[in-house]
């Protein structure tokens, strides 16, 4: 049992899972920011073509 405790103890296979985890959640955070404000972007500018062709069916 000692021995197992030794091995599990130097082992570090989870701090790259952690790792990992973390990288996840910094391109996850910029993906969401990203597409958060092209999505706003993109809602202006429809808004806009419709503003310029003065349609009558709301846009």
């Amino acid at each position: 049992m000692t021995k197992f405790m030794k091995k599990f103890v130097k082992e570090e296979s989870g701090a790259a899972i952690v790792e990992y985890g973390l990288a996840l959640l910094v391109v996850a955070s910029i993906a969401v920011g990203a597409f958060t404000f092209l999505g706003t972007t993109t809602a202006t500018n429809v808004q806009g073509a419709c503003n310029a062709l003065n349609t009558t069916n709301p846009c």
